[in-house]
């Protein structure tokens, strides 16, 4: 197993588009008075919201302010971008992955709403205007439920929720300047955006009125600031004034909206016309992609004879001269991407050109493209590859989809859909992957060949959200269809979806019959797909609740070197787990621990959250049964923040009478209290301690620098060994008093001391 071991330690730098917030990749220019505000607000408010129009530095202001007030909130700040979001039925499961709340069937606003009913956390909604009902509703709710939870959102419009306290971003100050003699803000930032486009340029007294009067007719809107200073590539302070002085009165002579969106719309008008043809066509197609994108992505779908595939690298390094296109570099992999109000512009220019359909539609037939590559090597070692580019481009595919649905050509939208399913299921991302197929079932004539395999893997995706009743029935329409079809694969996938049915309806023999057939079928065919492997996890899954533990070990192993001659690792790491649970069940919890561990490790690497829930909940199994109670229930603690208590994914309903037999027998060995204590314990680790938690001995813990305290608890130790209370703790760390008990009961419980005084002698003990 050593080279198992180091292939998964060559994906360890797989990321995952989480929460964070995003990088500030340019300096930020005052604000200081809206940043106090803004910081005082969400002390008070539960919901604020900055509005303004498009290029005010609404999301700046919130990064920022949510930088500043990140150590306020003991479970910090989440930043969830709905910009690429075009489906309002979909900003739940959105927020959900920005929170790494995994999927496991049901509606994602209350699974949502379940793991925060308990964290203290900002959440930082960017960009609603466009989804600004579906953000109303799910933040009421959530603000209803969870009492620690403030929310920061930007809008063009209030969200226009109970209790909502608006906060008007205006344009930066302008024109004078400061009582201390310092430059305005919007001077300030005119300067700095100048100086880092034009090597040696300075802020002088030959050039600062002509500077003050292009930041007054700008109206001190940031974004029309920047694309102004950068013009001084190409002419000087006086010639930029002149030229926008024109353009501006040409503007504001059309019946648009305020003086302000008329002033941004100027400028940005501006920036278009000082671009040379190729890229104003550019721009306009780049409009396509809702997300950041790659220069090949770029090339194939934008290019044609008027922007032939050659020249595109030229215009791009010409958009991003002019700051109309920004690198936006993931990964260490160069890409690019296009402010909102940009990508809004070029998308009116290609809708004047007619050309919007006809690019959306490059653009799909592009990632089809991928996605039929994709489909061939998903079952390969190649697999990790393509899940770090769905991560990549999953925002871009998503809004692509929403343009085409029922307009795509029949075969390439059949089988891109169909590899996509796989992305969503190998990505644990089940809401999105059914909110797709059910509304492709509803666009589309599924009736006709071809379909029964899609339809079969439609029907999996409601299986495994327990939505049987209604998978039943698909799957019985896809094994029809694909029988009359004479489709092999159709069939296998029908009959591969029946058996997990009846495995989760609890027909354990029913399930082994018809995995069966379709393991038969496919050795008949020939045919490899990563879905095809799970077929001997699930016949150890049967096994295993038929208590028949070596037959389902020996399922679970061939699952296990089907995956390794594949270089294969998703459902590799199943079959390990699966294997794990039976030699724990045997009664052999070596053998099942080191089984159980070696899977955690995978799926840590591949950021497989519905796995890593399993692989704790399994660990936490083992180390019950070794009589390691506390460190059992809290893993099981940390788990079940993952997932809602009594619902599991992939393993089925009848994994959590497993899951039940140990909580049990922890609780008669532990007592209520001190199990209450523990799982809640084991509720509030952060997941890469749970992680670490499961993987090492405890008795590492002691030579850890904090011992078995986390960062946090050990600040706090070290304020009881101040003397201060729990009320001057939470007031020295900015937190609730009831959070500060919370830390000191914790500490207590993991040392196991039971007064104050011993805290402050373990701290006094190790310090040198």
């Amino acid at each position: 197993m050593a080279d198992s071991e180091a292939a998964v330690s060559r994906f360890m730098t797989l990321e995952r588009q989480t929460g964070r917030l995003p990088a500030e990749l340019t300096s930020f220019v005052g604000r200081e008075t809206e940043l106090d505000q803004i910081r005082l607000l969400i002390g008070t408010h539960r919901l604020v919201t900055l509005t303004g129009p498009g290029g005010v530095g609404k999301t700046r202001l919130a990064v920022r302010t949510a930088t500043r007030a990140r150590e306020t909130f003991d479970d910090g700040v989440a930043f969830v971008s709905l910009s690429g979001l075009t489906e309002p039925s979909l900003l739940a499961q959105a927020v959900c992955e920005a929170l790494g709340v995994t999927e496991q069937g049901g509606d994602p606003a209350v699974r949502l709403a379940d793991n925060l009913a308990d964290r203290r956390l900002l959440l930082v909604l960017d960009t609603c205007e466009h989804v600004v009902d579906a953000c109303a509703m799910l933040t009421e709710a959530l603000l209803g439920t969870a009492p620690g939870l403030r929310v920061l959102a930007t809008s063009r419009q209030p969200l226009d929720v109970m209790g909502e306290h608006l906060v008007t971003i205006a344009p930066m100050n302008r024109s004078a300047a400061g009582s201390d003699g310092a430059e305005c803000e919007s001077v300030r930032l005119f300067a700095e955006r100048a100086a880092a486009a034009v090597q040696g340029w300075t802020l002088t007294r030959g050039n600062r009125e002509t500077v003050v009067r292009l930041c007054d007719r700008l109206d001190g809107i940031p974004l029309a600031i920047e694309l102004a200073a950068v013009q001084l590539r190409a002419f000087s302070e006086e010639q930029v004034l002149g030229r926008l002085g024109t353009h501006l009165f040409q503007v504001r002579g059309r019946r648009t909206n305020l003086p302000r969106h008329q002033t941004l719309r100027a400028a940005v008008d501006w920036s278009h016309e000082l671009c040379s043809a190729g890229e104003r066509l550019l721009w306009a197609r780049l409009s396509v992609f809702a997300h950041d994108f790659d220069l090949d992505a770029a090339e194939h779908v934008c290019s044609d004879g008027d922007l032939p595939p050659e020249h595109v690298v030229e215009v791009v390094t010409g958009l991003v001269e002019k700051s109309i296109v920004q690198r936006a570099d993931h990964g260490g992999r160069v890409r690019y991407r296009m402010l909102d109000t940009l990508r809004e512009y070029g998308a009116e220019r290609l809708a004047a050109r007619d050309e919007e359909g006809r690019f959306r539609h490059r653009c799909f037939a592009w990632y089809a493209e991928r996605l039929r590559s994709c489909r061939a090597e998903l079952y390969r070692a190649a697999q990790v590859r393509w899940l770090e580019w769905f991560a990549r481009e999953r925002a871009n595919i998503r809004a692509v989809l929403g343009h085409v649905l029922a307009t795509a050509e029949p075969d390439a939208f059949r089988d891109a859909m169909g590899t996509l399913a796989r992305l969503w299921a190998l990505n644990g991302t089940m809401g999105e992957g059914r909110h797709w197929m059910d509304r492709a079932l509803e666009a589309r004539d599924t009736t006709t060949e071809g379909w029964s395999a899609l339809i079969a893997v439609a029907a999996l995706m409601r299986t495994l959200q327990n939505d049987v009743t209604a998978a039943t029935e698909l799957l019985a329409r896809a094994h029809a269809q694909a029988q009359a079809d004479g489709d092999p694969e159709g069939t296998v996938h029908a009959l591969t979806g029946q058996g997990i049915v009846a495995l989760f309806e609890g027909d354990f023999d029913g399930s082994l019959r018809f995995l069966a057939e379709a393991g038969e079928l496919l050795r008949e065919t020939g045919r490899e797909d990563v879905l095809f492997l799970l077929i001997d996890v699930f016949s150890a899954l049967a096994h295993l609740f038929r208590n028949d533990h070596a037959a389902a070990v020996a399922h679970a192993d061939e699952a296990v070197r089907a995956g390794e001659r594949r270089g294969e690792l998703w459902v590799r790491s199943y079959g390990m787990l699966v294997g794990g649970l039976a030699l724990w069940l045997a009664g052999d919890l070596d053998a099942s621990l080191d089984r159980l561990t070696r899977a955690l490790r995978v799926k840590r690497d591949l950021d497989d959250r519905l796995g890593i829930t399993l692989g704790l909940e399994s660990i936490a199994a083992c180390l019950s049964s070794r009589g390691e109670y506390a460190r059992a229930v809290r893993l099981l603690g940390a788990a079940d923040r993952m997932r809602e208590a009594t619902q599991t994914s992939w393993f089925g309903p009848y994994h959590a009478l497993l899951r039940e037999t140990h909580i049990d027998s922890a609780k008669q060995a532990m007592g209520e209290d001190r199990y209450r204590a523990a799982f809640s314990e084991g509720e509030q680790l952060p997941l890469p301690q749970a992680i670490e938690l499961a993987l090492d001995d405890p008795s590492s813990a002691a030579s850890r620098p904090n011992g078995p305290l986390t960062d946090r608890e050990l600040q706090v130790a070290a304020l009881v060994a101040e003397g201060l209370s729990n009320r001057d703790i939470a007031d020295r760390l900015c937190i609730a008093k009831r959070t500060a008990d919370s830390h000191i009961e914790h500490i207590l419980a993991k040392l196991g001391f039971s007064s104050r005084a011993q805290i402050a002698v373990w701290i006094t003990e190790r310090q040198p």
